[in-house]
């Protein structure tokens, strides 16, 4: 691709984001002028309680990190044409098996516990994103059913293991967790006081590297043609299947490590329903991004300031934290109208290329 396209296409993309952003703004803006709330002051107390000092910053920040985690795997497998919407119980796999290793393997030292626990991690998330991925191409299932009812298992299990045979009495009262993780396996705090870790540098981290595999790797081009056309991509000689199945196991490991990165950066332990719904936000994120890994930092950031600020003018605007979630439903809608129409072409382009001649 020329350096004048890539020019081109980022440009697009922050276009796509202006317009999404400046239309769900004004919609919502609307909605609080006939809930007799002066706009100007509610969205000033949300810019604030997003970015107005180091603690507001640093709250943004936390709640940007799992959401660039579950968003990277979705645009994963979105990129090959398919629809998985299982990164919440690839997380939750995920968030058990690092919090496994940190509350067993305590004598480990802090450089080798730490990878273990990562490495578990994504392993977990891996294996039930490939099981998804199985069942799919195995008996031709639909992969929204199977992901979304994988999330459940997935969520319902570890909660009996949280509760059964992994239960530390007293912790939580009826909600239960583990015991804690070792000191060893807990990730460093770059902003002191907050629960801003290293994880955010990781998720980062993992945005470049899937932007350089997406841009620069055959396989990264071979995904892109999947999913732009399957039936072509046969023709030319490659193992779709084999393919969607690498993808799923990629998508299962980019979100058991944000399962990872939330036990050893933030809670230190498995607790139930600790994360329940970051999937699904994570899911909006990368449409909201298009799909570009570096763009799924900036939307994560803006979900993360959008949940911060949410806090402030629930407190100081009288306005319920719900609102913000009409904002960001506004913002669904309008990706929806771009998103799904894509989609279904795509689904019926497969039909009928499944269709005997």
């Amino acid at each position: 691709m020329k350096k004048n396209d890539r020019i081109k296409g980022i440009g697009k993309t922050a276009l796509r984001l202006a317009v999404i952003l400046i239309c769900a703004f004004l919609i919502n803006t609307v909605i609080l002028l006939v809930s007799k709330k002066n706009p100007i002051e509610i969205y000033s107390i949300l810019l604030k309680g997003a970015f107005g000092n180091l603690y507001n910053v640093a709250r943004s920040l936390r709640w940007a990190t799992p959401l660039i985690f579950t968003a990277l795997a979705f645009s994963v497998s979105a990129r090959c044409g398919v629809f998985n919407i299982g990164a919440d119980g690839q997380l939750y796999m995920g968030a058990f098996a690092a919090a496994w290793v940190g509350f067993t393997f305590t004598g480990l030292p802090r450089v080798v516990l730490i990878p273990l626990a990562i490495m578990a991690a994504m392993l977990a998330g891996m294996l039930w994103s490939m099981l998804a991925g199985w069942i799919s191409i195995k008996f031709k299932a639909n992969i929204i059913v199977i992901t979304l009812m994988l999330n459940y298992i997935a969520i319902l299990f570890t909660e009996y293991l949280v509760r059964y045979p992994f239960y530390v009495p007293g912790t939580l009262g009826e909600a239960g967790s583990t015991e804690y993780v070792a000191e060893a396996a807990r990730l460093t705090v770059l902003i002191p006081r907050t629960n801003v870790t290293t994880g955010l540098i990781i998720g980062i981290v993992a945005a470049v590297l899937l932007w350089l595999f997406n841009r620069h790797t055959v396989l990264g081009y071979e995904t892109e043609i999947i999913g732009a056309n399957e039936r072509f991509s046969s023709f030319m000689g490659l193992d779709v299947r084999k393919k969607q199945m690498i993808v799923f196991a990629m998508t299962g490991m980019i979100a058991g490590l944000g399962g990872a990165v939330e036990i050893l950066g933030n809670y230190g332990r498995f607790m139930v329903n600790f994360a329940s719904g970051l999937g699904f936000d994570g899911i909006v994120v990368s449409l909201l991004a298009n799909g570009n890994p570096i763009g799924i930092i900036f939307a994560a950031l803006f979900m993360g300031a959008m949940t911060s600020g949410s806090i402030a003018v629930e407190m100081f605007g009288g306005v319920p934290k719900a609102m913000t979630g009409i904002l960001l439903g506004v913002i669904i809608m309008i990706i929806t109208v771009k998103f799904v129409p894509d989609f279904q072409k795509r689904k019926k382009s497969k039909k009928k290329e499944n269709k005997p001649c």
